[in-house]
């Protein structure tokens, strides 16, 4: 008997509700661990199920083919929907827990005067430090309108307007 019917022959006329049954429980454990390692198997799993359901007669060596080609295939297509959606990630949700980046591009009033480039500004009622991009002439006085043009760890870079 050759090896594959062997190894496959249990898989020849089994009911396509295994492999259904088996995404299932494979989108059940995904559901639980949250790692996005088995979404692919899952789909891949329900993709040989839908199969079998309109070839029935399809051999085990077919079935576990079908299965690891789809795997491969989701796989890929995961990558790359990743690689898409991580691309976007500079946006706001790339800013999430790093507050001083949401306030990039706002204005804010110099809370005292400025000493040797670094000082602090008001911005919705909360203080930050803060200090000048560049060499600037003159100090910013206490009140100036300034805007926040990037942000250094906790101190906010700011220019006079």
């Amino acid at each position: 008997m050759p090896w594959n019917l062997l190894l496959f022959g249990f898989l020849t006329g089994i009911s396509p509700w295994w492999w259904i049954a088996a995404a299932m429980v494979l989108g059940i454990f995904e559901v639980v661990t949250a790692t996005t390692y088995l979404l692919g198997p899952a789909a891949a799993a329900g993709t040989v199920g839908v199969i079998l359901l309109l070839v029935p007669e399809l051999s085990g060596t077919w079935q576990v083919t079908i299965f690891a080609i789809a795997i491969l295939v989701y796989t890929m297509i995961a990558w790359v929907v990743a690689k898409r959606l991580k691309q976007g990630d500079d946006s706001a949700a790339g800013t999430l827990n790093r507050r001083g980046y949401d306030l990039i591009g706002r204005e804010a009033a110099a809370e005292a005067s400025f000493a040797a480039g670094i000082g602090r500004v008001v911005i919705d009622g909360v203080g930050w430090r803060a200090r000048l991009d560049g060499v600037p002439s003159a100090m910013p006085d206490a009140g100036a309108r300034m805007r926040i043009v990037g942000v250094d760890g906790a101190t906010l870079v700011v220019e006079a307007l």
